[in-house]
């Protein structure tokens, strides 16, 4: 939902009136606010909040392995919760492997096992509560553009078939190059004429150990986000907030993860003076850690979060999604529904 990482989180340093399916208290008319649940506690918390425009959720709990088993379980106390509160709620069904998005359990499930993936994807689409499926699959082989898309399609019109939708969670990218490692197996186009939502991940545009800068910078989401509308119906299309930034160790090419909800801390606690961006609407300092390392920490901030988020309203997007449930407060949602109005 977003690109997983698997590095460490400094959690420890820090403290639309209706949806579009269902009523939800959200200021945010006929726009999705839909958040990743990941399964722990701080998720479920905020997946279950009242007065959020948190009105869809997708639970991701499930993956695919290379015979097209999906293995993990649904939160059943989330899905009655979503019901009651009148959100929806989608299953999350992605390539991640032991460590990481796995480019080989994608090509088996999709070719080798294309029937047998589809059937399983089926199956748990009928669980009780569920509006659908987001297909979240990650780092595949840009020759598995065209599997992919086959997939994709097959998928859909099953699905379709018995009533429940499909949601894809793709790369963000500018322009298409079916080359590229990374968004080169996703064929806009293709793709969203079949989907019914597309959500694109603009976050990431920079991680650990790739060079320090921000998540999710202005600049670069509008290209982003100018690219997909060419090429999908706006109507489709959720634009991806980050509720979180990166401590780059510079010294190392490394870093951490720092939620959206510890950055005020960490800022206290190292003593540093944010610098804005106004090119990338995100906020960084440096700071020398114990160790002598020098870092460089980018963040999001209310403003940022506001203005990206209202690129919904310009553009005519579906709406926004959010990784991840349990790492923004209050003042992330508050600045989400201005940028919605």
């Amino acid at each position: 939902m977003r690109t997983r990482l698997l590095i460490l989180v400094l959690s420890a340093l820090l403290p639309l009136s209706a949806c579009r399916y269902g009523e939800n208290s959200s200021p945010a008319p006929n726009r999705i606010v839909l958040g990743y649940y990941t399964g722990d506690s701080s998720s479920l918390a905020s997946a279950e909040a009242l007065g959020t425009p948190l009105n869809e959720v997708a639970l991701d709990l499930i993956s695919v392995d290379a015979d097209g088993g999906l293995h993990g379980d649904l939160d059943g106390t989330l899905l009655d919760s979503d019901a009651s509160q009148g959100k929806l709620s989608y299953a999350t069904v992605s390539n991640f492997g032991e460590t990481d998005f796995d480019a080989n359990i994608a090509h088996d499930a999709m070719v080798t096992h294309h029937g047998t993936t589809i059937l399983n994807i089926l199956s748990l689409a009928k669980t009780s509560r569920l509006t659908g499926i987001n297909i979240d699959f990650e780092g595949m082989f840009p020759a598995d553009r065209d599997a992919y898309t086959s997939f994709v399609t097959d998928l859909a019109t099953q699905l379709h078939a018995q009533g429940s939708m499909l949601m894809l969670s793709v790369p963000a990218k500018s322009m298409d190059d079916p080359s590229d490692s990374w968004t080169g197996a996703f064929d806009y186009a293709a793709l969203g004429k079949k989907a019914d939502f597309m959500q694109v991940m603009t976050y990431d545009e920079h991680v650990p150990g790739q060079g320090a800068g921000p998540v999710a910078g202005l600049d670069w989401m509008t290209g982003n986000l100018n690219y997909a509308v060419s090429q999908i119906n706006p109507d489709k299309i959720l634009l991806g907030l980050p509720a979180y930034g990166y401590d780059f160790d510079v010294t190392h090419n490394t870093g951490v993860q720092v939620d959206w909800k510890d950055s005020a801390a960490l800022v206290a606690s190292t003593g540093a003076h944010p610098v804005w961006d106004p090119v990338s609407e995100s906020e960084h300092f440096d700071y020398t850690a114990a160790d002598g390392s020098v870092h460089q920490v980018w963040y999001e901030t209310a403003q940022g979060i506001q203005d990206k988020a209202h690129f919904a309203v310009t553009l005519n997007l579906a709406g926004v999604s959010m990784w991840a449930l349990g790492f923004e407060n209050n003042a992330f949602w508050s600045a989400v529904s201005a940028g919605l109005n």
